[in-house]
């Protein structure tokens, strides 16, 4: 259905989040390779939260849902900036994932943002042992 949608020009533009998560206001996760997968055109828009005036990003572990919620209604402003980067078109030499990692640096590069290699699913779930012995491997090559 992606597909179709995408083809009818008459159509507007999905709106879709790659990262599947937020973060701190810091960094650009993994961006999960499916949106990038059924062609088109991709339009990114860097978005950073100036936490100024008050802190857009809630962190489960240290408040509940309440507590974020009075922190965010009693903030004097939620500033973001937002800038809308030109339009962008998978190369004919680019898989999906390539594809993404060309997107995400882009809206990081913009936004001031570390890019990080690893999907956010990651801040609540184990990381896997395959992961963790890349990591391994690479550490001994430097030693």
């Amino acid at each position: 259905r992606l597909r179709e949608h995408v083809a009818d020009k008459s159509k507007l533009p999905i709106l879709i989040f790659p990262e599947g998560t937020c973060i701190n206001n810091t960094s650009v996760m993994m961006f999960k390779k499916g949106s990038f997968e059924i062609g088109g055109t991709i339009y990114p828009v860097a978005i950073k939260y100036d936490p100024q005036f008050g802190d857009a990003f809630w962190n489960s572990s240290k408040y509940n849902i309440v507590s974020y919620l009075l922190r965010i209604m009693t903030s004097w402003a939620i500033v973001c900036n937002v800038w809308y980067l030109p339009p962008m078109v998978r190369k004919e030499d680019e898989d999906a994932v390539q594809f993404a990692n060309r997107v995400k640096s882009a809206i990081a590069r913009q936004g001031g943002l570390t890019e990080l290699p690893w999907d956010g699913g990651l801040k609540r779930a184990k990381v896997k042992d395959t992961f963790k012995e890349e990591q391994q491997k690479n550490y001994s090559k430097m030693l």
